[in-house]
């Protein structure tokens, strides 16, 4: 029997370079055409690796998400605080009010917008995304817990769940076109609450 012509695409590429046309436009917004162009795809190698437009976007919020709590768990691990991990976060989410290239905001929370409420499938994985962006911040809140960083003893996972849905209203802020005078102090009544 025979496999079939090998691939001759990177997955993990096409799977990046889809993620970053969803995120910059959304899904509605986002043609097949569009698609294909920047996957630089034919269409039967689409269809054939990744399924319909629908299945590819659940594969980019796959990615997307393991990609961003990887890299914050790595961050997170290599620092000498757990807090001042937390305090960067924020930082970096009002940075994005400053940049040039756009506020393209949270995959996650643009997709939790635009249809979470109407597709069962993104629904689940926005849940699933959320899930792991949540571990990675109760993980830092039990280690500053540890460290005496944070006194309160509320249980690490509601101040994660605190934290995160601040972030989450951030981000909402920065792609509204809130400017980082605004956003700053409200980053900065979010670090003082988990004191």
């Amino acid at each position: 029997m025979s496999q079939g012509r090998p691939r001759e695409f990177d997955i993990d590429r096409a799977l990046e370079s889809a993620t970053r046309q969803f995120w910059a436009v959304g899904y509605e917004a986002t043609s097949l055409t569009d698609l294909l162009k920047v996957m630089k795809l034919s269409k039967s190698s689409l269809y054939q690796a990744f399924g319909n437009k629908e299945a590819l976007f659940i594969r980019c919020l796959d990615y997307f998400q393991n990609t961003m709590a990887n890299d914050l768990l790595s961050k997170l691990h290599n620092t000498e605080s757990p807090r001042q991990f937390l305090a960067e976060y924020l930082e970096g989410v009002i940075d994005e009010a400053t940049r040039k290239s756009g506020r393209k905001g949270c995959l996650l929370v643009n997709t939790a917008n635009e249809l979470a409420q109407r597709n069962a499938l993104v629904s689940a994985a926005v849940a699933k995304g959320s899930q792991h962006m949540m571990k990675v911040f109760t993980t830092a809140l039990e280690l500053a817990q540890q460290r005496g960083e944070i006194r309160t003893v509320v249980p690490a996972e509601d101040l994660a769940r605190y934290y995160f849905s601040s972030v989450s209203g951030l981000r909402t802020m920065v792609k509204a076109g809130a400017s980082r005078a605004e956003l700053e102090p409200i980053a900065k009544l979010i670090m003082e609450t988990l004191s």
